[in-house]
């Protein structure tokens, strides 16, 4: 048989850098998905304010039926909303609200509003 002495060092770093190799490129899979779950989530968040600043401004248009615009910014725990509404007819009323998470989500609509039902019959989502 031949002698083999020299072999044995090599091989080993090869197999080696094979599996760090595939061990970096789980860690980057596993990196990539914990960014996604977090984006995500604050989708989640900005999509919450949204609802609740829609809540809150149809709640505001029927408190004061009178008021022929208003502006403002509604304040949640996980994020904001600035809005603005204001009268185009006696039944109408358009409403803009800009929402944004605690992460840096945005999240804009323009929406038109029946009155005195507050039913919404257009939503349009602007791009932000």
């Amino acid at each position: 048989m031949r002698n083999q002495s020299g072999m044995i060092f090599p091989i080993t770093v090869v197999v080696s850098f094979f599996f760090l190799l595939a061990f970096s490129h789980v860690l980057e899979l596993y990196r990539v998905e914990m960014e996604s779950i977090a984006y995500e989530q604050q989708s989640y968040e900005v999509d919450s304010i949204m609802q609740m600043a829609v809540f809150d401004v149809k709640k505001q248009i029927a408190s004061f039926p009178d008021l022929q615009g208003n502006e403002g910014v509604f304040v949640y725990p996980i994020g904001k909303a600035n809005y603005k509404w204001e009268k185009i007819d006696e039944t109408k009323v358009k409403a803009l609200i800009f929402a944004r998470s605690d992460g840096g989500i945005r999240y804009s609509a323009t929406f038109i509003v029946l009155f005195p039902s507050l039913d919404i019959i257009e939503w349009t989502e602007n791009n932000s």
